[in-house]
């Protein structure tokens, strides 16, 4: 466990502030599996957190998460970590290895866009996996990071998730996230076309900003079939948002673990923007007035979700709902034991 070093300050937050906000049992619902070893070396030197964790088995993923949630019983649903060059075939024999056979933990399979059905079908049949997880860098756009919604998922993943009930974990791109009208409408037009795809905004529909959640939350929030995880979001205010307009049913916890749930730091807004500060980027580390280090962004995380629901409210019902009982509503038949 050299590559977690759990501090003093670290356990000083957890014993006291998040032990007792988190219940015994919880479910991780957006969570990585990978192996450097399957990624190109230019996508690993392009991520700093890969030297720490070149290697995240479903093993490794159960002991960080004892070490950050000491005593806790989780369950997962993971993914390969996405990277521009994927070696699809590699990557998904190494996840069904993973999970199968696991009643702790389920897969989603990368989306390749140009896929057809039958591919699509084929592969999902042949891993075990129980949705998609389609990326910016994987996408048909010429400019990765402002990818759409179709650029990244084409209809023909739609399709199939819609017959099979199938989900999909969607990290949505352009720079406005949940506030751009594209991604809007995509996301309406999409999800009730599909009904019965179960469409998962991560990290709060990508609203790392209030400014952002204020926006784009509303627009959606009244569709049956698409939910929010709050993995790696660490603005207070955001949650606050979330909690107002967003039914709490369709709500869940995830920790983005690993590697991004263990980096050191916060997500902060910045005018119209967002930055990841850490430890190696602000000059308050070392300051005479700020003598402890920064901690993991996933404890940041829970931070901020506590002081929302404190503001809500929660009880022990409430924060049950949310940290597992909500996810597995959602999931149902996809996440039972086999």
């Amino acid at each position: 466990m050299d590559n977690l070093a759990i501090r003093e300050d670290d356990r000083a937050i957890w014993e006291g502030e998040l032990a007792d906000f988190v219940p015994g049992t919880i479910f991780d619902a957006h969570a990585h599996l990978y192996d450097t070893a399957l990624i190109p070396e230019a996508d690993v030197k392009a991520h700093a957190l890969f030297a720490r964790f070149p290697r995240v088995r479903l093993a490794d993923l159960e002991r960080y998460t004892a070490v950050l949630f000491p005593g806790r019983q989780v369950r997962y649903l993971t993914t390969f970590f996405p990277t521009t060059h994927s070696n699809f075939e590699a990557e998904e024999e190494f996840m069904s290895a993973e999970v199968k056979g696991k009643g702790t933990a389920r897969a989603l399979m990368l989306a390749c866009p140009d896929w057809n059905a039958a591919e699509i079908e084929r592969r999902v049949d042949r891993g075990g996996f129980i949705g998609f997880k389609p990326y910016m860098c994987l996408s048909r756009s010429a400019r990765p990071a402002e990818s759409t919604v179709p650029e990244m998922l084409p209809e023909p993943y739609w399709k199939v998730a819609h017959e099979r009930g199938l989900l999909i974990l969607l990290h949505l791109g352009r720079h406005r996230a949940m506030a751009d009208p594209i991604n809007q409408r995509d996301i309406r037009r999409l999800a009730e076309r599909y009904p019965r795809a179960r469409l998962q905004l991560a990290h709060c529909a990508r609203c790392f900003t209030p400014e952002i959640a204020e926006a784009g939350l509303p627009t959606v929030a009244d569709l049956p079939n698409v939910h929010v995880d709050t993995s790696a979001v660490t603005e207070t205010e955001v949650f606050h948002i979330l909690l107002d307009v967003w039914p709490m049913e369709r709500i869940i916890f995830g920790t983005d673990n690993a590697p991004a749930g263990l980096a050191r730091g916060r997500i902060a807004t910045f005018g119209l923007g967002w930055y990841h500060v850490d430890e190696d980027n602000t000059q308050a580390f070392g300051a005479p007035h700020t003598p402890a280090r920064p901690t993991f962004l996933a404890y940041e995380n829970l931070r901020c979700l506590r002081y929302a629901a404190r503001r809500k409210g929660w009880g022990k019902s409430e924060r049950e709902d949310f940290f597992l009982k909500n996810a597995m509503r959602i999931y149902g038949d996809l996440v039972q034991e086999r």
